[in-house]
């Protein structure tokens, strides 16, 4: 008979993790929506998201102002399309930044070190098995979170670096082709990352995290 208490704590604590993530309020529900660069602000979060959003716009700034230099004609066409491209890297960064600083607030809501200590006191098995069930799932939004940072430090960094060789083309380089596909790639692995983050933040579930998930390499040149 002692299953049942254990199956209605697993139970129990698998719906407080996601009505912490979804009802919690945040910080961000106060911001505006997703799809306005103008509406981008990395003081909005806290860090590291606000170091990678800040690096974007930094990229994004660059590219601009190299579109900006170059002469009319179909070579400053082609570059000005892929800066919309660069725009919705920025803004794909920023989506994940949010959600990033919201795991962050829900790691710290559900006291991890509050229930270890729980744990340590614990007599009855089926509590130890029911304290421990919400360990485990903190465990893993804590190791989605990390994921989600090293990923989006990767991607980001790899849009600067685009953004750099994007200087090249101003000067006569005409690799506008590589260059798009390129940032395509990178924009591509933006959104899979964000949809991956988003998953976590909406039922607790962390798929999408898997070892080549998004941003664990950078797209080849």
């Amino acid at each position: 008979m002692e299953l049942v208490p254990v199956l209605i704590g697993v139970a129990v604590c698998a719906a407080a993790v996601v009505i912490a993530l979804r009802l919690r309020p945040s910080k961000q529900d106060a911001g505006p929506g997703r799809g306005s660069q103008a509406r981008v602000d990395p003081f909005g979060v806290g860090e590291p998201w606000r170091r990678h959003v800040a690096a974007a716009q930094s990229a994004q700034r660059r590219f601009a102002k190299i579109v900006s230099t170059m002469s009319p004609g179909p070579l400053r066409s082609r570059m000005a399309e892929i800066g919309r491209q660069v725009d919705r890297g920025v803004d794909e960064c920023w989506q994940i930044a949010k959600h990033g600083d919201q795991l962050d607030d829900t790691i710290r809501g559900l006291d991890g070190a509050g229930l270890r200590a729980r744990l340590d006191r614990a007599t009855d098995d089926s509590m130890r098995t029911s304290i421990q069930s919400q360990l485990d799932a903190v465990e893993r939004i804590r190791t989605a979170r990390e994921l989600t940072d090293q990923r989006l430090h990767r991607l980001q960094t790899r849009l600067g670096e685009l953004v750099s060789q994007a200087a090249e083309v101003s000067i006569g380089s005409d690799t506008t082709g590589e260059l798009g596909s390129a940032v395509d790639d990178v924009v591509v692995q933006l959104e899979a990352l964000l949809q991956a983050v988003d998953e976590v933040n909406t039922t607790g579930r962390s798929r999408g995290f898997e070892a080549n998930g998004p941003g664990t390499a950078s797209p080849a040149t």
